[in-house]
């Protein structure tokens, strides 16, 4: 359950900077764009998380971190569609 508090938040970091830095443009499709700066926080987000993580078994690996993936693209597809109109 650590696990996805921490990737949970060290993706959501992730991602208001990512929106933040995708408000200086005019995305034609701020639903998209937001979906895709979400998975590109959940990547970083997991690739930092297991460099330090010492759980590293296929079953954990994959429930965890996809949930997580999943949970931070929907929310950055949501929040796109808002924050990034123009």
């Amino acid at each position: 359950m650590r696990l996805t508090r921490f990737h949970w938040i060290l993706g959501a970091t992730l991602l208001a900077a990512s929106l933040i830095g995708l408000r200086h443009g005019a995305p034609t499709r701020p639903a998209v764009a937001g979906a895709i700066a979400g998975l590109l926080s959940a990547g970083l987000a997991a690739t930092l998380y297991a460099s330090h993580c010492v759980d590293d078994s296929p079953l954990f690996v994959a429930t965890w971190y996809t949930l997580a993936t999943a949970l931070v693209t929907a929310i950055g597809t949501l929040a796109g569609s808002r924050v990034l109109r123009f």
